[in-house]
């Protein structure tokens, strides 16, 4: 039987023995690491190797927004009807 996690289509890793951060975790480590590389403090491996970890955060981060954002349109929905509004996203800046 293929392994895969409860409640998600994504395969589990065999040699992963810790679950997924929750999107603010990975959120502020995802942050952490844009410092980091923007410090220039790191060798090209260093960086390489943070780059590639963001990466993954930010895949990770998108998936859970997503995922929130279709939960958040049932909900509209199962409430009477469709009411679709556009997020405002741009007073956070």
């Amino acid at each position: 039987m293929t392994g895969r996690r409860a409640g998600t289509n994504a395969p589990t890793d065999p040699g992963a023995d810790r679950a997924e951060p929750r999107f603010e975790d990975a959120l502020a480590k995802l942050e952490a690491l844009v410092h980091r590389l923007e410090s220039g403090e790191l060798d090209l491996e260093q960086a390489l190797g943070t780059f590639e970890e963001g990466v993954s955060l930010a895949k990770l981060c998108s998936v859970r927004l997503e995922a929130a954002e279709l939960r958040i349109r049932k909900l509209e929905e199962g409430a009477g009807g469709l009411t679709e509004r556009a997020l405002d996203l741009e007073d956070d800046e």
